[in-house]
C-alpha cells in the first residue's frame, strides 16, 4: 500500500480492487451513519434529544449543514464504487477533502456552541419572559366593570351575512 498522504497517491483513481480498502470501508462506515444521524437530527428528533430549545435549534443548524457534507462524501464514494470518472470526481483526494470538511464543521460546531450558547440563551429567557408577560397582561387590562361584562363594548365585526332561502 502506498502513502495515503502523498499527493501522486491521492490524484490517482482507484482500480477495482482498490475500492473497498480498510480506510474507505472506515470511511464509508461513518459518513453513512452521519448522515442518517444528520437526517434524523434535522427532522424532528432533536427534540427528543435535547430538551433544552436553544440546544435542539443549534444541533439542527449543525445538522443541516452535515446532511450536505455526508451527502458530497457518499456521493464521492459513490462515483468511486461505480468507477466512473467525470470531471475527476473519482480521485481520492476528494474523499479526503470531504473529511476535512467534517473535521472543520465539527470544530465550527464546538466553536458556535462556546461562543454563542450563553447569548442564545438568554436570548431566549427573555423571549419566553416577554410572552408570558403579555399572555398575563390579556387584552389591554381588565378593570372591576370589564369584569362584570367582559364582552361589552367590544365590536364583534360586522353583522353576519343573511341566509337567501332557496324558493321552491
Amino acid at each position: 500500500m502506498d502513502n495515503p498522504f502523498s499527493w501522486d497517491y491521492m490524484r490517482t483513481v482507484p482500480g477495482p480492487d482498490e475500492v473497498f480498502g480498510p480506510f474507505s470501508i472506515a470511511y464509508l462506515v461513518l459518513f453513512i451513519a452521519g448522515f442518517v444521524l444528520s437526517i434524523v437530527l434535522y427532522n424532528g428528533w432533536a427534540k427528543k434529544w435535547f430538551k433544552n430549545p436553544v440546544l435542539h435549534r443549534m444541533s439542527r443548524k449543525w445538522a443541516g449543514i452535515a446532511i450536505v457534507i455526508f451527502g458530497l462524501g457518499l456521493f464521492f464514494f459513490l462515483i468511486r464504487w461505480l468507477q466512473i470518472n467525470p470531471f475527476g470526481l473519482a480521485r481520492r483526494y476528494w474523499l479526503w477533502l470531504s473529511l476535512l470538511a467534517l473535521v472543520v464543521l465539527i470544530g465550527y460546531a464546538i466553536w458556535d456552541y462556546k461562543t454563542h450558547y450563553e447569548a442564545l440563551k438568554t436570548q431566549y429567557a427573555e423571549q419566553q419572559r416577554r410572552r408570558q408577560f403579555s399572555r398575563a397582561s390579556g387584552h389591554g387590562g381588565a378593570s372591576a366593570i370589564d369584569r362584570e361584562k367582559p364582552y361589552a363594548g367590544v365590536s364583534t365585526g360586522p353583522p353576519p351575512r343573511p341566509v337567501k332561502r332557496r324558493r321552491k
